[in-house]
């Protein structure tokens, strides 16, 4: 349909309205049809910054953009927002690490993200409007390994990170992306790698009981609808489950969103427990093992966090 069409475009920037129409190779007065229908509705602005030209943007109040790592972690997030789909226009995009997600976070061009909490708290420290609104699960990692000792990779400023720091007889190589470490394993440039689910069962890796949080939902704000609504259907998918009918299709949307097989992810949800709470001495903890400051006992950076559990 055409008001989608529209949508994607305005997703990934502001255009003007004659620009929309050649690109989307439309009638002028179909797309202003279109344009009309979604201002309405608060899903839009247009702006005239000239004579002939008028600027059309999303209203990020009434829409999301969401931000998630290549992972099977995300279960909840996919059934949250598709269970929105009607009332909130979304985007997610898939990142290779948390860094660069973070980083359009920070930069206004994501409006969530599904990180490790090692690395929003990392990036609280840099901008303090960056904060946890909800836990997303323990565990989903472990170890593949070919010797005892030797190099490990992994991901920096990540659960995983932490967990290979246990390993002193392996020397820690970082790299960008889950194909980056996979790769540098065949060619054998490392000796072990600390990976995530569902790339861990993929290669018949160790799993590790569960631990402590792994990733957590970061904003830079807390007053819009479309997150107040999205965190509302989040925090009730958690606490429901998934039954077998939603499990299969979320596994079907996620093998889309990350590129592997359905029935490979579907499996995967086993290796995590989803938990909206955050516990406080576990945060504590890890800033505590990879040396970062701690802001204020952490009350700062969990201020606008839904579920903490003491």
């Amino acid at each position: 349909m055409l008001r989608e069409k529209v949508l994607d475009v305005l997703f990934s920037e502001e255009i003007t309205q004659k620009e929309l129409t050649s690109r989307l190779k439309s009638s002028r007065s179909r797309i202003s049809e279109v344009l009309k229908q979604l201002e309405r509705e608060k899903l839009i602005t247009r702006k005239r910054v000239s004579e002939r030209t008028v600027l059309v943007s999303l209203n990020h109040s009434r829409t999301l953009r969401v931000g998630v790592v290549r992972s099977s972690e995300y279960a909840h997030v996919v059934s949250a927002l598709y269970g929105l789909k009607e009332k909130v226009p979304f985007r997610i995009k898939v990142y290779e690490n948390s860094l660069e997600a973070l980083r359009d976070l920070v930069t206004g061009y994501q409006d969530i993200v599904a990180s490790p909490m090692i690395s929003g708290y990392f990036f609280h420290l840099i901008d303090n409007n960056i904060k946890p609104i909800a836990g997303v699960a323990m565990g989903g990692a472990g170890l593949i390994k070919r010797s005892e000792g030797g190099k490990i990779g992994t991901t920096p400023l990540s659960r995983m990170d932490k967990d290979s720091r246990e390993y002193k007889n392996y020397e820690r190589t970082y790299y960008r992306s889950i194909d980056d470490i996979l790769q540098a394993y065949r060619k054998r440039e490392i000796d072990a790698a600390e990976i995530w689910e569902p790339f861990l069962s993929i290669n018949k890796g160790i799993g590790k009981s569960p631990s402590g949080m792994c990733c957590c939902l970061f904003t830079q704000v807390n007053d819009r609808k479309s997150i107040e609504l999205f965190l509302e259907n989040y925090l009730e998918s958690v606490e429901t489950g998934l039954p077998r009918a939603k499990r299969k299709r979320i596994a079907e949307i996620l093998s889309g969103l990350i590129g592997v097989k359905e029935k490979v992810i579907d499996a995967s949800f086993d290796s995590y427990i989803f938990t909206a709470s955050i516990s406080r001495i576990d945060v504590e903890n890890q800033i505590a093992s990879f040396g970062l400051p701690q802001v204020k006992g952490v009350e700062n950076f969990l201020e606008r966090c839904s579920k903490v559990s003491l």
